[in-house]
C-alpha cells in the first residue's frame, strides 16, 4: 500500500493577515545559551548577525528573552515588525518568522479580527504546541521561544521556500536565516565539509541537511527542531506523499480541479500583494501564473524578462508574445556579461553562502534587481517542472523505459554494474573509445540513477583522475548516489515517473531550485512566491494519474489543458529553454584566462582536493573543446571556479 500524506488538507481555510498593504520578507536570527556558557554582549552578537543580512530587509530588531535566549529579526517597513515578530508576556513565548503564513485553520479569535503572521503561529503554538504546524500553509522559517518549558523550536516550510541553518556548540545553539550570519558570530571555527564538499561536485548543489561548514547544518524542509537541555531533537511534520485514494476520474474533472486550486492559490497570493509584479519567461510556468494574475486581477501590472545578446539563448520574444497578448507593462532588460563577469560570480557565491552550478542563477539575479526597480514583491512560476513532470530528464527517461532494446534492460542490474565498476577505464579521456567506454558503465545504473549521473558536474568516472587520494577515500566511503537511493527507496512501489518527480520534489527543487531563487531575489531586497507551493495544489497533484503530468511527448499536460483557453497556442507548444546560458562560450572565449587564473592558481591546486597534473590536462582540453559532460564540462568547470571562490571568501576571507 502506497504512503499516504501525513498532513490533513487546509482546504477550510480563512485569510487572516491583513490585506491592506503589502508585506515584505527579511531574515531572523538568535542565540539559546546556558548562562554560563557565554561571557559576551549577547545582544550584540545578534545584532552582527543581523547587520551581515542587510541585502534581505533593511530594518532589525533584537530582543533579549528570559532566561537564556537572544531572537533578532529584519524587516522592511518600520510598522512591520509587529508582522513578523510576536510574543505573549504571560507566558514568556516570543515568536519570530521569516517569510509569511497565507492561512490557516478556523480559529473564532482569527473569524472576529485580521491578525499578523506572527501572531497567527503564536495563536497555534498556544493552542496545538507542537502539533501547530499542521495548521498553517505558508513560505517561512520560524523561531519561537517557549520561556516556560526553557526550548526553542526552529521550522522550515514544507518545500523550503525560506532557508534556516544553526549551528550546535557546547550549552550553545546559533541560528540564522543565511550561514554568513552565523560566521558573524565569530563562534566558530570555520572548517570544510568534505563530504558535502564531495556531493556538491556530484549534485551541483548541498543536499540538505549538510553545508559546506563542518557542523552547521540546514533545518530540513518540513521539519522542527527542539531544542532543549543542551540537546536538538528533530521532527517531521509533513511530508510529501503519493496517494490514490479515489478510482481515477475523466480527464474532465482533473482539468477542472488544477485550474479552480491553482486559481485560490495564485489568489491567496495576489489579496496579500495586490501590488505585485511577475516574472515571465515565456514559457508555460511564469505564463501561467500571470494568465491566472490577469483573471483575476483588476488592475494593471508589470511583468519583467532578462534576456541575452546571444539569440539563440534570449526569451525576451516569447515573452513578448504573452505579454502581448494580454496587453500587460512589459519591462525587460538585456545581460551584457562583460569585465564583470569575474566579480558577479564571487558576488553570487557571496549571497549563496555556497558554490553553485546552476548558472540560471546569473540572469535570476539581473531578473530580479531589475523586478525591485519597479515594485517589491514578485510571483514567479518556480516548482511545476518538479511537481508535474516539465523536465527533459523525465520525458527521456519514460521514453527509454517503453522503447530501450533488450541489452540495454539487462544490462541495469547490480552484477554488471559491479563489474563495470572496477574495469580499468580511462576515465578521463577524450577519444571516441572512451566515450563508448563511459556509455557501457553507465547503462549499468538503473534509470533512475542515470538521472543523476548524466547531470553530475564531476561524474564517479571524472573523480577517478580528477580527485586526490584523501578526495577519492571521502567519496569511497560517502558514496554520493546513496542520497538519491535512499529517496528512491522511498517511493519503489510508486509509478516510474512518479519516482523520477520525488527526487526532484525533496532533492534538487528545495536544495538547488529555491536557494537559487531565495538567495537572487533577497540579494535585491525583492520578495518572490510561487503559487505552485501552495499545499492544497501540491496535494491535488499528489493524487493525479501519472498519465495525465506526462502524456506521450507532451510534458505538464493537466497544467497545459487548464490554462489552454488563456494562453497563446505558440506558449503552449514551444520548446522549454529553462533559463539557458551560452556559459561554455563565455569560459572558452572572453573568459578563458580567466578560468586558467583560478583553476590552475597554485593556491587551487594546493587544497588537497584535486590531481594537480590532472586539473592542468582538464582545463587545457575543456578550452580547446576536447572535453565532454563526463571529462571536464562546462558544469564542471564553474562548479569548480565556484567552489575555489567561496574557499577563498568565506575560508580565506
Amino acid at each position: 500500500m502506497r504512503p499516504r500524506l501525513k498532513q490533513k488538507s487546509l482546504r477550510a481555510v480563512a485569510v487572516f493577515a491583513v490585506e491592506e498593504k503589502e508585506h515584505l520578507m527579511g531574515g531572523i536570527a538568535g542565540i539559546q545559551y546556558s548562562k554560563t556558557s557565554l561571557n559576551i554582549d549577547k545582544q550584540m552578537l545578534v545584532q552582527k548577525m543581523l547587520d551581515t543580512m542587510k541585502h534581505r530587509a533593511p530594518h532589525c530588531h533584537v530582543e533579549a528573552v528570559k532566561p537564556d535566549s537572544v531572537i533578532g529579526v529584519r524587516y522592511h517597513q518600520q510598522e512591520d515588525r509587529s508582522r513578523v515578530m510576536a510574543c505573549d508576556s504571560s507566558r514568556n513565548l516570543w515568536v519570530i518568522l521569516d517569510g509569511e503564513v497565507f492561512h490557516s485553520l478556523n480559529t473564532h479569535e482569527s473569524k472576529e479580527k485580521a491578525i499578523s503572521d506572527a501572531e497567527i503561529i503564536l495563536q497555534q503554538y498556544r493552542q496545538k504546541g507542537l502539533e501547530f504546524l499542521n495548521q498553517i500553509d505558508g513560505s517561512y522559517s520560524i523561531a519561537i521561544w517557549d520561556g516556560e518549558q526553557k526550548r526553542l523550536l526552529l521550522a522550515r516550510d514544507r518545500f523550503g521556500v525560506k532557508p534556516l541553518f544553526y549551528l550546535k556548540l557546547s550549552n550553545v545553539i546559533i541560528f540564522a536565516s543565511e550561514i554568513k550570519a552565523i560566521l558573524a558570530s565569530k563562534l566558530y571555527g570555520k572548517s570544510v565539509n568534505l563530504r558535502a564538499l564531495n556531493n556538491f561536485l556530484s549534485y551541483g548543489y548541498v543536499p540538505n541537511p549538510d553545508t559546506l561548514f563542518d557542523s552547521i547544518n540546514q533545518v530540513r524542509p518540513g521539519h522542527m527542531l527542539i531544542c532543549q537541555d543542551g540537546k536538538i531533537t528533530e521532527q517531521a511534520y509533513w511530508k510529501f506523499s503519493y496517494r490514490q485514494d479515489q478510482p481515477n476520474k475523466p480527464e474532465a474533472y482533473y482539468k477542472e480541479k488544477f485550474l479552480d486550486i491553482f486559481e485560490t492559490a495564485v489568489s491567496r497570493r495576489l489579496k496579500r500583494h495586490h501590488d505585485c509584479g511577475a516574472f515571465l519567461s515565456g514559457g508555460l510556468d511564469t505564463s501561467a501564473v500571470v494568465a491566472v494574475m490577469h483573471k483575476l486581477n483588476q488592475v494593471p501590472f508589470k511583468v519583467f524578462t532578462a534576456g541575452f545578446e546571444e539569440e539563440r539563448y534570449n526569451e525576451i520574444g516569447d515573452a513578448k508574445i504573452v505579454a502581448d497578448h494580454m496587453c500587460l507593462d512589459h519591462i525587460t532588460t538585456i545581460l551584457k556579461i562583460e569585465k564583470n563577469f569575474p566579480e558577479l560570480l564571487e558576488k553570487i557565491v557571496w549571497h549563496h553562502d555556497a558554490p553553485f552550478a546552476d548558472t540560471s542563477a546569473i540572469p535570476s539575479y539581473f531578473a530580479a534587481k531589475l523586478a525591485k526597480e519597479h515594485v517589491n514583491t514578485v510571483l514567479t512560476g518556480d516548482f511545476p517542472d518538479q511537481l508535474i513532470g516539465g523536465s527533459g530528464h523525465q520525458a527521456k527517461a519514460l521514453a527509454r523505459l517503453r522503447s530501450d532494446p533488450l541489452a540495454y534492460r539487462l544490462m541495469r542490474n547490480q552484477s554488471p554494474n559491479n563489474f563495470a565498476k572496477h574495469l580499468p577505464w580511462s576515465a578521463g579521456g577524450t577519444t571516441i573509445v572512451d566515450r563508448i567506454k563511459r556509455m557501457v558503465y553507465r547503462e549499468t545504473f538503473s534509470l533512475e540513477e542515470q538521472r543523476i549521473i548524466l547531470n553530475m558536474p564531476v561524474p564517479e568516472l571524472l573523480k577517478r583522475c580528477l580527485y586526490s587520494p584523501d578526495m577519492l577515500r571521502v567519496n569511497s566511503e560517502h558514496d554520493p548516489l546513496s542520497i538519491a537511493r535512499s529517496l528512491y527507496r522511498e517511493v519503489e512501489g510508486c509509478a516510474f515517473l512518479d519516482r523520477l518527480l520525488y527526487f526532484d520534489i525533496l532533492s534538487y527543487a528545495s536544495d538547488d531550485l529555491m536557494v537559487k531563487v531565495d538567495r537572487m531575489t533577497s540579494a535585491h531586497g525583492l520578495n518572490a512566491i510561487s503559487p505552485f507551493h501552495d499545499l492544497d495544489l501540491v496535494e491535488f497533484i499528489a493524487t493525479l494519474p501519472t498519465d495525465l503530468k506526462i502524456k506521450g511527448t507532451v510534458r505538464k499536460y493537466i497544467m497545459k489543458e487548464a490554462l489552454r483557453p488563456m494562453l497563446p497556442e505558440y506558449t503552449l507548444n514551444k520548446k522549454k529553454k529553462g533559463f539557458d546560458m551560452p556559459i561554455s562560450e563565455w569560459l572558452t572565449g572572453k573568459f578563458s584566462n580567466y578560468v586558467r587564473d583560478i583553476l590552475l592558481d597554485s593556491k587551487t591546486l594546493d587544497r588537497g582536493y584535486f590531481n594537480k597534473k590532472f586539473m592542468r590536462k582538464m582545463v587545457k582540453d575543456f578550452l580547446t573543446g576536447r572535453t565532454d559532460y563526463a571529462s571536464g564540462s562546462g558544469d564542471a568547470i564553474i562548479s569548480l571556479i565556484t567552489l575555489e571562490l567561496w574557499h577563498r571568501v568565506f575560508i580565506d576571507n
